[in-house]
């Protein structure tokens, strides 16, 4: 007679991969919950220390060994937060108040020429020094999508930091597209070769950017886009464009961006979506910052924490000079100059993209620059959203029953 256990499957108690994913997710999120309801602090902080800690207790994914599945993912997290950004960016405003153009090029500009000369006083300089400068140069997309979701914040100070934000964004993908086509080119390549090459995924970009901004008006004409249904509609239109700017290697953060922006442009008023466009999108911003902490590896953390701090004290040096210097001529008061200067520390994913492409097309870039920018990734995720968040508090941004000061 065949034993009653005999007859039931072969059981395999090591765990796969999708078990280590879920634990990351519900660590990532009850982290989040608990900032947001214990501290009043952004959920995404939380997001963030839980892949520090998983990288800490030896669950890091080697940011530049990322398996194709957590590229996609980063991918197209971005793709979404870029797109939304991008549409809060009202071009006519930029019409009417020429000095938000000077705003913005003047603290990306100070930003990056004094991280530079910080990298240069301690020996990291160059090229490679300015690329790292630029990549930082700008601030954090998301955080500022969050703070102003999360917190209900509303003002001039906010829809600037948004503005700041987005156009900064464009400026540091940009500018290290065509240092690194510079830098290849050094390497071997003719100078033609490496502008010829930018300029194809610059213009490429622009195309699947109208097309994009085309496709997403079109449904809108047949659908509400305040559904879920309809938002996930949305999202399956920016990972299909996604996928062929892929393919075609143009330039996947410029692409969304700029359909953004162009969308934007067809109307005075920004479409009420769903924030990140739903479920899928939300689901999509918890793993990117996830695996941007998860891609921290403590050891170069440590390494790269005094670059770090040259970095981080000449990028916040910069923007709240020129925002001190030019907010008062753009319409805000001294206090909210200051408060948006502050605003804009935040740094993470963007940039922790930016030095993964440059470190994939280069191949040789220096191991200390990484680790310095990926030690200032870290550290402003954190301590740069904490300090925009009170920042916006004390301009008056945030109600007080959010947890405003």
């Amino acid at each position: 007679m065949i034993p009653f256990h005999a007859a039931l499957p072969t059981l395999s108690l090591h765990a796969d991969g999708v078990l280590w994913v879920g634990l990351a997710l519900v660590l990532a999120t009850l982290m989040g919950e608990s900032v947001l309801r214990l501290l009043r602090w952004p959920r995404l902080v939380g997001y963030l220390a839980a892949g520090l800690l998983i990288a800490a207790g030896g669950g890091a994914l080697p940011a530049f060994e990322l398996q194709a599945g957590a590229r996609a993912v980063v991918d197209a997290a971005m793709a979404v937060l870029l797109f939304e950004i991008g549409h809060r960016v009202n071009l006519r405003w930029l019409r009417s108040n020429p000095w938000l153009i000077a705003t913005s090029a003047g603290e990306w500009t100070l930003a990056t020429l004094l991280g530079w000369l910080a990298l240069s006083v301690l020996g990291a300089g160059g090229l490679h020094g300015l690329a790292l400068a630029a990549a930082l140069a700008c601030s954090a997309p998301a955080v500022a999508l969050r703070l102003a979701g999360e917190f209900n914040a509303r003002g001039q100070v906010t829809e600037r930091m948004l503005l700041l934000a987005a156009l900064g964004s464009m400026l540091s993908i940009l500018a290290v597209g065509l240092l690194t086509a510079w830098m290849g080119a050094q390497i071997g390549r003719h100078w033609w070769y490496a502008l010829l090459q930018q300029g194809y995924a610059i213009g490429g970009a622009v195309l699947a950017a109208a097309a994009l901004a085309w496709a997403v008006n079109w449904v809108e004409r047949h659908f509400d886009f305040a559904d879920e249904g309809a938002a996930l509609l949305l999202v399956g239109l920016i990972l299909l464009v996604l996928s062929l700017t892929r393919m075609l290697r143009w330039s996947t953060l410029l692409t969304p961006l700029l359909a953004g922006l162009l969308l934007r442009a067809r109307s005075q008023r920004p479409r009420v979506w769903p924030r990140h466009f739903g479920t899928a999108g939300g689901v999509l911003i918890v793993l990117l910052f996830m695996i941007v902490g998860m891609s921290m590896d403590w050891n170069a953390l440590r390494a790269g924490a005094l670059l770090a701090l040259a970095l981080i004290a000449a990028r916040a040096l910069g923007k709240l000079a020129v925002l001190r210097l030019l907010g008062p001529a753009s319409g805000l008061s001294a206090r909210q100059s200051v408060a948006l200067g502050l605003s804009l520390n935040p740094a993470a994913a963007i940039t922790f993209v930016l030095l993964l492409d440059a470190q994939q097309q280069l191949g040789d870039f220096p191991s200390r620059l990484l680790d310095a920018g990926f030690a200032t990734i870290a550290l402003l995720g954190i301590a740069g959203t904490l300090l925009a968040r009170w920042a916006l508090g004390r301009a008056g941004d945030i109600p007080r029953e959010e947890g405003g000061s």
